[in-house]
């Protein structure tokens, strides 16, 4: 136990002792609880330099055990476990869930491992700002937010992520991707890769690359949505709230074709009853592969096929702006869509350069 003759015996601080180890000291308090001896750890010196400051952080953890509301009596000692508690608690469905822990697996493990405690706004923000898009920095703050609230509610603890802040107007999206498109891409090996762990995953990617259309109209598509007779494909809303009809090249109706059909989606889970999650980012060596890239190689591929702006912008489902494109009633085609596959193929190696098609007619 920890006793200095000099100074008057302090009551709270009765059972706290210095452990010191081969290269730590550690403050440690021994106290009967429920009837049994616990010890409980309040900090290290010298972060505690003295036996007064170990001394208040026993009072402030003897009084959360008093009212149940510490770490053991709860069951949530880190971010993950209060995680858990809310989602035992929430009548979000399934799918919400899963991608709540998706996320947290994905970019956030060390952290909701981390004990409740511990956890700063600093180490929140190096999590969530400056290493994700936008919309993913909302995703993973709101995770967390949601998290803190349920332990701050349980532990009766402050709640670190009420100054968590996501700057949009600051934000600079990137839109490259993390290879040298001026180099061959490794966009197909990366695929074929993932095809052999994960056929579904894998195809879902490949359909991305050669069509540019968004993970979220590709991962909803249905059967019904595809017509093989006449090489189209339809998306009941994108992103501007409008109805697309997309040709397809060969190499995509052939890719659709070949897929199992045992359920509505065309990306099913292996219950088929329901549509496949958001795909994560492919890892292959150095290189990465997230979803939205195969929409910026689709256009690379496109204007390096020449093909006219407007022509690319409705393969992107994008709105036109000009009067012509108000009139316009559908000057993409099949043959356009069979361009930039052709092109991509060439930038893969898939193909050699003689290959392309220039719709353009140069070169």
């Amino acid at each position: 136990m920890y006793s200095d003759p000099s100074v008057k015996p302090d009551p709270d601080a009765r059972g706290i002792r210095l452990a010191v180890g081969a290269t730590t000291k550690t403050w440690v308090l021994s106290k009967r609880i429920d009837g049994k001896v616990r010890s409980v750890t309040l900090g290290s010196w010298p972060d505690l330099p003295t036996v007064y400051a170990a001394r208040d952080v026993a009072v402030e953890k003897m009084a959360a055990v008093t009212t149940r509301t510490d770490a053991a009596s709860t069951g949530i000692h880190t971010l993950n476990d209060a995680l858990e508690s809310h989602i035992k608690r929430s009548k979000a469905s399934d799918r919400t869930k899963d991608e709540y822990r998706a996320q947290v697996r994905n970019n956030m493990a060390d952290l909701f491992a981390m004990k409740i405690e511990d956890i700063t706004l600093d180490h929140l923000e190096e999590v969530v700002l400056g290493k994700h898009g936008i919309a993913t920095q909302k995703h993973l703050a709101q995770i967390i937010r949601t998290s803190f609230k349920r332990a701050a509610a349980v532990r009766r603890c402050f709640n670190v992520a009420d100054d968590l802040k996501v700057d949009t107007k600051s934000y600079q999206p990137d839109n490259s991707v993390n290879f040298d498109a001026d180099e061959r891409w490794p966009a197909l090996d990366m695929i074929e890769a993932k095809k052999q762990q994960n056929r579904i995953i894998g195809a879902a990617f490949e359909l991305m690359l050669f069509t540019g259309l968004r993970a979220g109209n590709v991962i909803t598509l249905r059967w019904d949505d595809i017509d093989f007779k006449a090489r189209k494909l339809r998306v009941s809303r994108l992103k501007n709230g409008r109805v697309g009809m997309f040709p397809l090249a060969d190499r995509v109706v052939a890719l659709l074709e070949a897929l199992p059909k045992h359920s509505e989606w065309v990306f099913p889970q292996h219950d088929t009853e329901k549509h496949i999650f958001h795909p994560d980012r492919l890892k292959f060596g150095d290189n990465i592969l997230r979803p939205h890239d195969c929409r910026r190689l689709f256009t690379t591929a496109a204007r390096r096929a020449d093909l006219p702006a407007y022509v690319i912008d409705q393969l992107r489902g994008d709105v036109e702006k000009g009067v012509q494109g108000i009139y316009d009633q559908g000057s993409a085609s099949h043959r356009h869509a069979n361009a930039i596959a052709k092109q991509t193929e060439v930038e893969c190696g898939a193909l050699p350069s003689l290959n392309v098609v220039q719709i353009g007619g140069r070169r």
